[in-house]
């Protein structure tokens, strides 16, 4: 004898349509059979068959976890060279550290909304891109350190009375030992009334002359490393060349003794960098 008890699950009854309404319609193909109603997220597959478990992974899961731990690794590795060049290349890294990490997130939730939020392969999927990605930040090639090498310079001031000053002069290789990245005076420049060393960064575009104490003059842009008027060429990864010096004092705390501006030309000669 049937049950007369209704059952608990609305959706195992069939549903029912009141006196007089006609049947609903369904769409059917081209054999009769029915088609199934759109459904772009997968509300209905999610609700209507149970999800197949993580395990056992087929051999599609497992191509696809290789890819993406691999696809990992090879983004670590980029950004860990990209890390390595000389900061005029600051742009590489920029790049690879935003442009794929936001395809990698947006990619997530796409993944996470269009399979029915099914959040422990989302987790796996995550888990497989960083830990490659990871093990490609500690394993990526590099380019060669920075190095610094002994050179020497000479500075002649833009008034004819002021002496000129020669010395020792610390070249530094920048990383990737392809150009230099900054120029440090060993040697004070002659003709000041203390002691200055003059630091000049080819990369940053700036130079600087200080006596370590109250006086500080300061010069930032293309202008700063310019060569003087009527000289364009330098050496092979400037290792030689010339710079038209203009700086002014920006140190607050400097004296009325202290010098305001400082003009001339600065040329230097540094070796290649060791192999």
């Amino acid at each position: 004898m049937p049950s007369l008890r209704s059952s608990l699950n609305p959706r195992g009854q069939p549903p029912t349509r009141g006196p007089g309404e006609p049947p609903p319609i369904v769409r059917r193909d081209r054999q009769g059979r029915p088609i199934p109603p759109i459904d772009p997220l997968g509300w209905s597959d999610t609700e209507a068959a149970p999800r197949r478990g993580v395990f056992p992974p087929t051999r599609r899961d497992i191509a696809i976890a290789g890819a993406l731990f691999v696809a990992g690794v090879a983004w670590g590795a980029a950004m860990r060279f990209a890390g390595s060049l000389p900061i005029d290349f600051g742009f590489l890294l920029f790049l690879l550290q935003v442009g794929p990490g936001l395809t990698f997130v947006i990619g997530l939730v796409l993944l996470l909304v269009l399979r029915g939020f099914n959040v422990d392969r989302v987790v796996i999927v995550a888990g497989f891109v960083l830990g490659g990605a990871t093990l490609g930040l500690g394993i990526g090639p590099t380019v060669a350190p920075a190095v610094t090498v002994a050179g020497t310079y000479t500075y002649a001031p833009a008034l004819p009375a002021a002496p000129a000053s020669e010395g020792a002069l610390a070249c530094e290789w920048a990383n990737g030992r392809w150009r230099i990245g900054s120029l440090t005076t060993t040697t004070p420049i002659g003709g000041l009334p203390t002691p200055h060393l003059l630091i000049a960064n080819l990369l940053s575009r700036q130079v600087q002359l200080a006596d370590g104490a109250s006086s500080t003059l300061l010069a930032v842009g293309d202008a700063a490393v310019a060569p003087p008027p009527g000289e364009t060429a330098r050496g092979a990864g400037d290792r030689t060349g010339a710079i038209a010096v203009d700086l002014l004092q920006v140190n607050l705390a400097a004296g009325s003794s202290e010098i305001n501006e400082v003009r001339g030309t600065f040329r230097w000669t540094c070796p290649g960098p060791p192999s």
